[in-house]
């Protein structure tokens, strides 16, 4: 599985600084004055100060002994609203241009534990790999104070510091990674075949609400209803990595047109091609587009009817595009408990012929009209935000966290 670590949060904080003249060390003190979260925030989760705290770090060194029982505490929250775990990492990072971190030592105490093991700020990762369950709290208190190592090179020196919180959701956020738990799990009619996922049952719960007529109205008359074929590693036109992509089928033809091409043609040099990626594209919703990965579809023409030899021949051609039909393979995974409708064309030929669906696959003629059925694959960020995938009670997917990866597409 690639790694989809993903900053849903980042919280930094200053600490104002007092300078003290004459031969005194430095004192730090800070009044908090807001709750609110800075930065990148994508989900329902929060961190809170206590409005009535004050940080402040003592001028002259101290021992740790001392420094735990005398120095003031500092209080604040870190507020999982979300209904999913996360799991986060916390750290004070110092700012300041003179290094300091080296003389500031430090204790926390997380959810009334006691104070006990002391830091430098030089580790400066306060907790890390954090699990805080959904809809928790984690309540840290934490102390500083300038220690006995701090020599006479620290007077009259500035210290600023943040802390800074970088937090993951600790379940499966993105649809891809749903079908691959379902698929682990062998439930839902998911199963494994290398890293990719394919749906195996025609009673199988998943069905998407897609090319909605706008982008919160679902239902029988604002949406189409398609469904999910499986979750496969992919790429799109501008990138060479690859991320898994749901790819769906709509559940209805669109039309009946002709696949239109030479006879030794493919798909790329196709009129379906033209319409599909032309006419058809351009008129989908605007919510849909943005959904929908430029990736790469496997045009070779096939020969047998064996699942494995069929893969390998449809990978010896290759072709970018938004909108493509089904491949010959995703039928004979399914075989005879296939959810792909009837009288489809395939995007692969059979020795020059268009391959069409009628109970079985046969090679139809290509000036002939068949049934115009697209397939997508869409972005690896798209999740699920409600439904259950049943045919009463589709998926609904969004990109509710955008990942960094598709910021040019």
């Amino acid at each position: 599985m690639k790694n989809k670590m993903f900053i849903i949060a980042l919280l930094v904080f200053g600490l104002g600084t007092i300078m003290i003249l004459g031969t005194s060390y430095s004192l730090i003190t800070n009044n908090l004055v807001s709750k609110e979260t800075y930065g990148f925030n994508v989900a329902n989760f929060d961190v809170s100060f206590s409005d009535d705290t004050k940080l402040s770090i003592s001028g002259i060194p101290m021992s740790d002994e001392e420094g735990i029982r005398n120095s003031q505490e500092w209080t604040f929250e870190i507020n999982n609203n979300s209904d999913y775990d996360i799991n986060y990492r916390l750290d004070i990072i110092e700012n300041g241009g003179f290094n300091m971190g080296e003389v500031i030592h430090y204790v926390y105490s997380l959810n009334g534990t006691d104070y006990s093991e002391v830091y430098s700020l030089k580790d400066f990762t306060i907790k890390q790999n954090k699990i805080l369950k959904e809809n928790a709290t984690d309540e840290y208190k934490i102390k500083l104070w300038l220690s006995l190592d701090a020599d006479e090179s620290y007077m009259n020196k500035n210290f600023t510091a943040s802390i800074t919180l970088n937090a993951t959701q600790n379940e499966y956020k993105y649809a891809s990674t749903v079908i691959e738990k379902l698929g682990n799990t062998g439930e839902d009619s998911v199963l494994k075949l290398g890293s990719n996922y394919r749906y195996s049952k025609f009673d199988a719960p998943n069905y998407v609400w897609f090319n909605c007529l706008d982008g919160f109205t679902k239902g029988e008359d604002f949406c189409e209803k398609w469904r999910i074929i499986g979750s496969f590693y992919n790429q799109s036109e501008i990138s060479h990595e690859e991320y898994p992509s749901l790819k769906i089928i709509r559940t209805e033809p669109v039309n009946s047109l002709s696949f239109n091409s030479e006879e030794n043609n493919t798909f790329d040099d196709s009129y379906i091609n033209s319409y599909a990626n032309g006419y058809y594209y351009d008129n989908l919703n605007n919510d849909a587009k943005k959904l929908i990965l430029k990736a790469r579809w496997n045009i070779g023409s096939v020969l047998g009817n064996e699942y494995i030899n069929v893969l390998k021949e449809e990978e010896t051609k290759q072709y970018f595009a938004y909108i493509g039909l089904p491949n010959i393979s995703d039928y004979l995974f399914l075989n005879e408990e296939s959810f792909l409708p009837n009288k489809l064309m395939f995007i692969n030929k059979t020795n020059g012929k268009v391959n069409i669906l009628d109970k079985e696959i046969k090679p139809g003629l290509n000036e002939s009209d068949y049934n115009f059925v697209p397939s997508v694959y869409l972005r690896g960020d798209v999740s699920i935000i409600s439904g259950d995938g049943n045919i009463d009670n589709p998926y609904e997917l969004v990109i509710k966290y955008p990942l960094n990866y598709y910021r040019f597409l």
